[in-house]
């Protein structure tokens, strides 16, 4: 019998809470736990704001909805960088590049993840 789509996001939900409680009890930062249990930063670090922010929206006087997303002002300037490469300016003044084609999925994550950072 095939799992319904609720069945395997809550499966993926509960293996998400179980990692983040491991993580939390290990002690160690979230890069060198990533690096021991082989899963991207990024990957945890959306997780934890995932689930941070399902949480509050279930407590009283919690947010029942996502937050507004945050935009920030974005300045085109000519390429600085090699051609098809994008390049990424955080607040703080450091800059990650990427390859122009990257998957935007994976691009949306890694962002996220950033916004779950203090820079």
């Amino acid at each position: 019998m095939a799992k319904s789509n609720s069945q395997v996001a809550n499966r993926r939900r509960e293996r998400w809470q179980e990692l983040l409680r491991r993580w939390e009890a290990s002690g160690l930062s979230q890069a060198a736990f990533c690096r021991r249990h082989g899963i991207p930063v990024w990957k945890l670090a959306w997780w934890r704001k995932r689930l941070a922010e399902a949480s509050l929206a279930g407590r009283p006087g919690g947010r029942g909805v996502a937050p507004a997303p945050t935009f920030v002002p974005v300045k085109m300037v000519p390429a600085a960088v090699r051609p098809g490469r994008l390049e990424l300016v955080l607040g703080c003044g450091q800059r990650l590049r990427f390859p122009a084609d990257m998957d935007p999925a994976t691009l949306a994550g890694i962002v996220a993840a950033l916004e779950a950072l203090p820079c």
